[in-house]
Parts: structure tokens; C-alpha cells; sequence
């Protein structure tokens, strides 16, 4: 009866587990190895600690600055100027063992920076894309132009995209997310500002607690015989 009572225990813990949302990956800026470059370049890369993701950007025109400015409820976000179409910001990330994967993230423009982005994802590393999302930005600004500027202080819901059930990004080694720019900025001084990246998923039972569960609910049946 013990025996019983302690595993059927554990395989609720099992199933709590595997039935919540998990965080597979994010990125805040809130390093404080991430300051604005003075100097031009067409690449970023967002220093952080391990090797496991990544968030980049690529921009054609070498004039680029990549910049640490307010974030949407925090004190950085990474923004950058020289905005052309094709130009993007990029994650990389694994999935592996998650199902159920979401994007969530924070974007926002200057009155003169790009309007339009849409959202790729490849799982072969590069050599394919497909569109997930397309995201019409909002200016940082008061309304009605824009929804309220972004602060340190709070936090603005307006300026969240949400992008669920992407299936193809299911369980993958490697996956890559894109914001790609589809419309140019109307001056070179136009910026384009992101902030709170977050993937989640549901992370998969191993094949051991699925066992245990199993193995609870005969033990469970058994007993009630």
C-alpha cells in the first residue's frame, strides 16, 4: 500500500511536469557585457553565457549601429538603425524534447524606422525558410500614434506578438527564428527595437516516467481488485 501511494505520487509529479509550459529559450538584454556600439557594423551578436542559443542581427549596410536602449518594461532592449528590407533579427535555439512551441516577443519602431517585419523559421540551418507570422509595428510613441512609449518602469502589453501552435518547430536540434524587415525605413536614423524573446513548450515525458505511470496506475488497479 505504501509502495503504491509513494509511486502514484511521483507519476503526478510526472505528469505536472510534463503538462506545463516550459521556457525552452529567452532573451531580456539585460547582460551588462551589452552596450551600444559607436562604431558601425553589419552584424550583432548579443554576448551571453553558454552556447546552447544565440541572438543575432544582420544588416546590409555596414553603417549599422546595434544600440542597448529602454526595453518594454526593463532596462535594455537591443535596437538598431540602417534598416533595409531583408535586414533581420535572429534567434537560434534548440527544441528538443519540447512540443507545443510559441513565440512571444516585445517589437516596436521610431516614427521614421521600419513598419513591417515578418517571422521565418528554419530547421535545417539556413537552407530553407517558412513564414510563420508577419507583424504590422507599432511606433514608440504616446497614442494615437503610437500605444504609449516603452519605460523601465512598466510594462506594455500593446506592443507583444504572440505566434502559437508552430508545429515545425516541434522537437528540432537546431531551430532559427527570423524577424525579417519587409518594408525599408524612411531614413537611415530609423530603428527598430525588440525585447522579451520567449519560446515555450510543453517538454515530453521520458520514456522512464511515462513508464512510472504507467506502472502507478497498474499497481493502483491491482490494489483496488
Amino acid at each position: 500500500m505504501a509502495l503504491t501511494t509513494r509511486l502514484s505520487a511521483v507519476a503526478a509529479v510526472a505528469l505536472c511536469a510534463a503538462a506545463n509550459a516550459d521556457i525552452v529559450a529567452g532573451w531580456t538584454f539585460q547582460n551588462s557585457g551589452f552596450v551600444s556600439g559607436t562604431t558601425g557594423s553589419s552584424t550583432f551578436t548579443y554576448p551571453q553565457t553558454g552556447t546552447t542559443t544565440a541572438f543575432t542581427g544582420y544588416h546590409a549596410d555596414a553603417r549599422t549601429k546595434w544600440y542597448n536602449n529602454t526595453g518594454n518594461g526593463s532596462t535594455a532592449a537591443v535596437n538598431s538603425d540602417f534598416w533595409t528590407i531583408g535586414d533581420y533579427y535572429q534567434a537560434s535555439l534548440s527544441t528538443t524534447g519540447y512540443t507545443g512551441i510559441s513565440l512571444n516577443f516585445d517589437i516596436t519602431r521610431s516614427a521614421s524606422g521600419p513598419a513591417n517585419f515578418k517571422v521565418d523559421i528554419s530547421t535545417n540551418g539556413g537552407s530553407s525558410w517558412s513564414t510563420i507570422g508577419t507583424v504590422a509595428v507599432i511606433q514608440n510613441a504616446a497614442a494615437p500614434t503610437g500605444a504609449g512609449s516603452w519605460t523601465s518602469a512598466s510594462y506594455n502589453a500593446a506592443y507583444t506578438t504572440t505566434i502559437s501552435g508552430i508545429t515545425a518547430a516541434d522537437n528540432q536540434a537546431t531551430l532559427l527564428i527570423r524577424w525579417i524587415a519587409t518594408s525599408a525605413a524612411s531614413s537611415t536614423g530609423g530603428t527598430a527595437r525588440m525585447d522579451n524573446v520567449q519560446v515555450q513548450g510543453t517538454l515530453v515525458p521520458a520514456p522512464g516516467a511515462a513508464a512510472l505511470v504507467g506502472l502507478a496506475g497498474l499497481m493502483a488497479r491491482r490494489r483496488r481488485g
